[in-house]
């Protein structure tokens, strides 16, 4: 009997399950509006996509309309691993408020 093809049979098993798991636990978040996302649903997101869904809350205004035209690649890399630990705090609250109020934080250094 060869070993191989039943380990990689299980490995690819197994990075299929997991991988279903991760995209069940992001389709939660991905399945609402931005703006009425929570810390939790934030969280729920890749790594990797945290960056962006930061910089589409903090482009969103008051109506939930984009505002600006120019997206700020830098301050996005600076504070999302703001938001990811305030969020972290509290996963209850608002994501679109959190990411606001960390910009503040970031507006007020400049």
């Amino acid at each position: 009997m060869n070993v191989k093809p039943l380990l990689f049979g299980m490995i690819g098993a197994l990075g299929i399950a997991f991988g279903a798991q991760a995209a069940d636990t992001a389709k939660a978040a991905n399945t609402k509006p931005v703006n009425t996302w929570t810390c939790e649903d934030f969280l729920a997101v890749d790594d990797d996509f945290q960056p962006t869904a930061v910089g589409f809350a903090e482009a969103l205004n008051s109506k939930d309309k984009p505002e600006a035209a120019i997206l700020d690649v830098e301050g996005i890399e600076k504070v999302t691993p703001m938001v990811v630990e305030a969020c972290k705090q509290d996963k209850t609250q608002s994501f679109k408020e959190k990411v606001h109020a960390e910009w503040d934080k970031i507006k007020k250094d400049m």
